[in-house]
C-alpha cells in the first residue's frame, strides 16, 4: 500500500504513520500511490494517478481539488475536519473583542505614540447579545462554546438539524430555510460556511440589508460564501456596523481593495487556523482512518463529492 505525502511532516509524524499497518510505505512516485497525503494535488497529477483510491487532505476545506474528474471518480476523499476548532474558535473572539472594546484604535494609537482614550467612547459587551453561526459543525460548536462562557445565546444554523451529533447544543436551531430570521436577530453573525455551489455568495446585498445595523459580521470559513461588492457597499453606507475578515474573494487580499482603508473592517491573512499543534491533530485524523481504510464506513470526515462537503 503506496502513500504519497505532499505535506511537510516531523520524522516522528511519519513513523507514527508508517507504525499503523505493516503493508503502508511511502513512495516519491505519485502514479504509484494508492492513498495521497496532502492540500492540493493537481488536475494532471490526479489524471497520472491510476493507482489512487484515496486522498487525505491535510485541510478541512477541499474546494481547490473539486474539479469534475475527482468528483467523478470512485476516490475517497477524507478531510482534516477537527483540526481546527479551537484555534478557529479563539481567533473568532480575538477579532469581535479586538472590535468590541476597541483594542484595534488603542493599538493604532499605540504606533503612533497616541493616548486615544477620548477617542474610545463606543466600547461594548458581549453579556446578552446574539450570536448566530452559520455552519454549525465542529468549528461551529466551538466558537458556540466560547460564547456561552460569554453568556450570550447562541443561534446555530446546520443543514440537517435533526442531527443527533451535536457537542454543542446551542439555544436555537434552525435550517438553512429560515436564516433570514437568524440575520434579523443576530448581534454578531459568524460565517463558518463549506464552500459549494450553494454556500457561494450565501450573504449578498438582500441579507445584508436583513441584519441588524449595529450587527457585526464575522468571516473564518471562506472569502467566497460572501459577494465581496455587496460587503463594500453595506460597510460605506453603514447597513452593518463591522465585518471582522480572516478569509476572502481573492487572496492575498489585493492592494487597490477598499476594505484595506475601511475603519468599520478588521483583516487577518487568513491566519484563523494556525496553531502549533496542526500536523499532530492532522496525523492522528489520517491514522485513525488508515486503521480501518478501506472500510470507508469505519472512516471520519468521509466528503460527500457531489455536495462539496
Amino acid at each position: 500500500m503506496k502513500l504519497f505525502i505532499r505535506y511537510s511532516l516531523r520524522d516522528d509524524l511519519k513513523k507514527k504513520i508508517l507504525s499503523t499497518k505493516e503493508s503502508i510505505e511511502i513512495t516519491e512516485d505519485i502514479t504509484e500511490a494508492e492513498i495521497f497525503l496532502g492540500w492540493y494535488i493537481s488536475r494532471e497529477e490526479f489524471l497520472k494517478a491510476k493507482n489512487l483510491k484515496w486522498i487525505q487532505s491535510t485541510s478541512a476545506g477541499i474546494d481547490n481539488i473539486l474539479y469534475p474528474e475527482v468528483i467523478n471518480s470512485d476516490v475517497i476523499i477524507t478531510t482534516a475536519s477537527g483540526v481546527h476548532p479551537k484555534p478557529i474558535a479563539e481567533h473568532v473572539f480575538g477579532l469581535i473583542l479586538c472590535w468590541t472594546r476597541r483594542i484595534n484604535i488603542a493599538f493604532k494609537g499605540k504606533l503612533e505614540k497616541r493616548w486615544e482614550k477620548d477617542n474610545i467612547n463606543l466600547c461594548d459587551e458581549l453579556t446578552g447579545k446574539v450570536m448566530g453561526i452559520l455552519g454549525y459543525g465542529k468549528i461551529g460548536q466551538e466558537i458556540g462554546r466560547i460564547a456561552k462562557c460569554f453568556g450570550m445565546k447562541v443561534i446555530g444554523v446546520k443543514k440537517d438539524i435533526q442531527d443527533s451529533d451535536l457537542n454543542v447544543i446551542p439555544d436555537e436551531l434552525y435550517p438553512y430555510s429560515k436564516v433570514s430570521e437568524v440575520l434579523r436577530i443576530s448581534d454578531i453573525l459568524v460565517l463558518a460556511l463549506p464552500l459549494a455551489p450553494e454556500t457561494r455568495d450565501f450573504i449578498g446585498e438582500e441579507e445584508l440589508k436583513i441584519m441588524k445595523k449595529d450587527a457585526i459580521l464575522v468571516n473564518i470559513g471562506r472569502g467566497k460564501t460572501i459577494d465581496e461588492k455587496a460587503l463594500i457597499k453595506a460597510l460605506k453606507e453603514s447597513w452593518i456596523q463591522a465585518a471582522l475578515l480572516d478569509v476572502f474573494y481573492e487572496e492575498p487580499l489585493p492592494f487597490d481593495s477598499p476594505l484595506w482603508n475601511l475603519e468599520n473592517v478588521i483583516i487577518t491573512p487568513h491566519i484563523a487556523g494556525m496553531t502549533p499543534y496542526y500536523d499532530e491533530r492532522m496525523v492522528d485524523i489520517f491514522v485513525s482512518n488508515l486503521r480501518v481504510y478501506p472500510d470507508i464506513s469505519k472512516m471520519i470526515n468521509v466528503v460527500d463529492k457531489k455536495l462539496g462537503y
